[in-house]
């Protein structure tokens, strides 16, 4: 733990940012997680937005930990609204967000504190991995670590590449200077540093606009266990493809109106995620003299897998799959073409990486 001089207090070296809400059943993984790391120099905040006033208290209650340090909300926030109290309370010198739903492997924090050690007060983002079962052991030491242009990773986006979603420094995958944080958040256009709809992809497009690179770790320092994300538990992008009741509260608890949220892409629904993403995107990256443009065709081909995944996740899209194909008649042969190219190659990207998944790491 570090000495701040100008305040004369310890400063510890992570502040592990927890915000949940109605999920008391699961939160406590995610505390056992963060108090069970081999590095020791950090604080747990834990964001209480529950409608139960009782329910993640009692969880978090079981748990005794100076380390800990619990808020509570009146229970009424939004989901960036939380992150973003949550996110208020952090004194550590690097934030990084544990989901309710997230746990980290036992080293993670170790691991992250070696790399900023060798490296300075950089962001580092890690990889995420969808457990079969119900926990992860330790990685072996040292994990590669890889260096990425901010300018590089963003015109991946805009071709919608799969190593964009596995690299972006998102506050679920990533960790970040504090003071660097503070002052994304002073100077963001909305005056919040996790704003307004996907509040981790809202972080990241303001970080890269504000560094000029970053190092992502290859191994999962995270993982989310049970494959809850593939059944379709305590996840958004798996209820936006049901257009669950959930999501559409979610969605309805932003300061923004479905016009404005699905103002600049072709297809005009909230139902496709990565609608929103682009939405962040257009308004929170800003780096001076990097002007990336979408590569629309890679949106359509994007948006047709997003159609497979909703219906291996039971969900029902068929108005976008008819507003797709409305669309699509209207455009030139060459531009069909493009997408039908970009549509194979996502697939096939796609299909080699869970097929490397499977094989035994070196």
């Amino acid at each position: 733990m570090s000495v701040d001089r100008n305040v004369a207090v310890t400063v510890p070296f992570f502040s592990i940012l927890l915000p949940t809400r109605n999920r008391s059943e699961i939160v406590g993984g995610a505390i056992e997680s963060a108090l069970s790391q081999t590095f020791t120099d950090f604080e747990l905040i834990i964001s209480d937005n529950d409608t139960s006033n009782h329910a993640t208290r009692d969880a978090v209650g079981q748990y005794s930990d100076s380390r800990i340090r619990y808020v509570r909300t009146n229970g009424n926030l939004s989901m960036h609204e939380n992150w973003e109290n949550v996110f208020n309370q952090a004194t550590g010198r690097h934030c990084l967000v544990l989901e309710d739903k997230l746990r980290l492997v036992p080293n993670a924090l170790e691991i992250l504190h070696h790399y900023l050690e060798k490296h300075g007060d950089v962001v580092i983002s890690y990889g995420v991995k969808f457990a079969k079962g119900p926990r992860l052991g330790p990685l072996e030491p040292w994990p590669k670590l890889r260096a990425y242009g901010s300018c590089e990773v963003i015109e991946m986006f805009c071709r919608f590449s799969q190593t964009f979603f596995q690299i972006l420094p998102k506050a679920l995958d990533s960790c970040a200077p504090r003071a660097l944080l503070k002052d994304l958040q002073a100077k963001s256009p909305t005056g919040m540093l996790f704003s307004y709809i996907a509040p981790d992809y809202a972080s990241a497009f303001q970080i890269l606009g504000a560094v000029g690179g970053f190092f992502h770790v290859l191994d999962p320092l995270a993982y989310v266990p049970n494959n809850w994300m593939w059944q379709g538990k305590y996840s958004n992008g798996q209820a936006s493809y049901r257009k669950a009741e959930s999501y559409k509260a979610c969605i309805a608890s932003l300061p923004l109106t479905r016009d404005e949220i699905t103002r600049a892409v072709p297809i005009k629904s909230e139902f496709l995620w990565i609608n929103l993403i682009i939405h962040d995107f257009l308004n929170l990256y800003r780096k001076p003299g990097h002007r990336p443009e979408i590569k629309w065709p890679s949106y359509y081909a994007f948006c047709l897998i997003l159609l497979l995944f909703a219906r291996k996740a039971g969900g029902n899209l068929a108005e976008e799959a008819r507003e797709i194909r409305a669309l699509l008649q209207a455009q030139s042969i060459r531009f069909k073409l493009s997408v039908v190219c970009e549509f194979f190659a996502m697939g096939f990207g796609l299909l080699i990486r869970r097929i490397a998944s499977h094989l035994p790491r070196r």
